[in-house]
C-alpha cells in the first residue's frame, strides 16, 4: 500500500491504557516524532551507501529525501500515519528504507541481537541509529507503549519499557555493561575534537574527564544540561575517588521529573493504587542517588539511576505489601500498624493475569 506519490507509509500507534488513549502528551509525542525522523536520515545514509561525517552531520539532501511526513492522527489510540519521501527520493530507497527499519524493530522487539546486526552492518551506524530508536522508547516509570503498524496494517513491532534494556544489550557488551558505572556531576566543557567532557564531581569538587567513542556523540549533543549521567568504566586516584571515567558508553541528563505509581508488580505480586501515588525524586547530598520517600507508606528508595530506582521502588512496595499489609495485626507494633493500614488504603491486590 502507498499513498498517492507512490511512497510507502507506517503508522505509531501509541497505547496509554486509559479510557482517553485518543490523547497523549505534546512532549511525548514530540520526542517519539523528532526520533523516527532522526532514524530515518540515519538509515537514509545506509541506503544510499553514504557515510557519516564526524559528528554525526548528516548532508541536507539525505535529510530532505529522508522526510517523514505526518498525516491527521487516527481516532481510538493514538495513532499517527506517516509518509516517507522527500523531493527525488528513489522508489527503491524508500523500500529499502523501510525494510531495514522494520527489521531493527522486530529484532527490538524479540530481543534478536543478530536480526538488529544483520539489518544494519555497520556497527558505528548500527550504534548510532539505536541510540536514536531508543529515544521513541517509553522511560521505565512511563505509561505508553508505541506499536508500529506497517502500511498494510500489520504490527511490526512494539516498544515498551523493556524496549531500552534491549537497545542497551545491542550497543554495549555484557562485560562492559558489568564494569560500568555511573557518575553524576556538574557539565563544565565540552572536546569535540579529543571527545573528551569534562564534569565537576560533587563529593570532591573536583573536574574529571570523560573519554567517550564517536557513537555516543548525539547523546552529548542531545544532553547538554548542568547535571548530566556519565556512564563507563572508573579509573580511581590515590584515595579511592575517581578520577577520570574511560570507555564512556551513555550520557544523559540528571531526571528528576515527578515518578507517578498507579500500578506495582513484582514477581506474581500486582498492586493497583486507589488513587495514583506521586513522589518527587530529590538527590542526596553527593548528588550520586537519586532518592524517593513516602513517610505514611514506608517508602525510602534510592539508586544511582532513574531506571535503578523504578525497579528499587516495586521491589520495596512489594516487600512492604508482604511484610505490613498481609501481616495479622498481633504481629505488629502500633507503628507497623498504621503503616498497613495506609498500604491497604493506597492498594489493592490484582488476581495475577487479570
Amino acid at each position: 500500500m502507498a499513498n498517492p506519490a507512490g511512497k510507502t507509509a507506517f503508522s505509531l500507534h501509541i497505547e496509554t491504557g486509559t479510557e482517553n488513549g485518543d490523547a497523549v502528551p505534546a512532549v511525548v509525542l514530540a520526542q517519539i516524532l523528532t526520533s523516527a525522523q532522526r532514524s530515518f536520515e540515519l538509515i537514509g545514509v545506509h541506503v544510499e551507501g553514504r557515510t557519516v561525517q564526524q559528528r554525526a552531520r548528516i548532508s541536507a539532501a539525505t535529510r530532505s529525501r529522508f522526510q517523514l511526513v505526518c498525516r491527521l492522527p487516527v481516532p481510538g489510540c493514538y495513532a499517527v500515519p506517516i509518509e516517507l519521501g522527500g523531493k527525488d527520493l528513489l522508489a527503491e530507497h524508500i523500500t529499502a528504507a523501510m525494510d531495514v527499519f522494520k527489521k531493527i524493530i522486530g529484532g527490538i522487539t524479540k530481543r534478536d541481537s543478530e536480526a538488529i546486526n544483520k539489518a544494519m552492518p555497520d556497527v558505528s551506524l548500527r550504534h548510532r541509529l539505536l541510540e536514536v530508536i531508543r529515544g521513541m522508547t517509553p522511560r521505565a516509570d512511563a505509561k505508553w507503549s508505541l506499536k508500529l503498524w506497517d502500511a498494510g496494517n500489520t504490527e511490526f513491532g512494539e516498544l515498551n519499557t523493556e524496549s531500552e534494556a534491549t537497545i542497551r544489550a545491542a550497543i554495549v557488551p555484557a562485560d562492559e555493561q558489568a564494569e560500568s558505572q555511573v557518575v553524576t556531576g556538574y557539565l563544565t566543557n565540552i572536546n569535540f575534537t579529543n571527545r573528551v567532557v569534562t564534569i565537576i564531581y560533587p563529593p570532591t569538587k573536583r573536574e574529571m574527564e570523560c573519554v567517550y567513542d564517536e557513537t555516543i556523540e548525539d547523546l552529548l549533543i542531545e544532553n547538554r544540561r548542568d547535571l548530566i549521567q556519565v556512564t563507563g568504566l572508573i579509573v580511581l586516584d590515590d584515595a579511592g575517588a575517581p578520577r577520570k571515567i574511560t570507555n564512556v558508553n551513555d550520557i544523559r541528563e540528571l531526571d528528576l521529573s515527578p515518578l507517578l505509581i498507579d500500578t506495582v508488580k513484582v514477581g506474581k505480586l500486582v498492586l493497583k493504587a486507589k488513587e495514583s501515588i506521586t513522589l518527587e525524586p530529590v538527590t542526596d547530598e553527593t548528588k550520586q542517588l537519586i532518592c524517593v520517600a513516602h513517610t505514611e507508606l514506608g517508602i525510602d528508595a534510592f539508586a544511582r539511576t532513574r531506571d535503578a530506582l523504578v525497579s528499587e521502588l516495586n521491589e520495596q512496595i512489594g516487600m512492604l505489601w508482604q511484610e505490613y499489609a498481609l501481616a495479622d495485626n498481633d504481629s505488629l507494633d502500633g507503628m507497623a500498624i498504621k503503616m498497613k493500614q495506609a498500604l491497604l488504603a493506597a492498594f489493592s491486590e490484582v488476581a495475577h493475569g487479570a
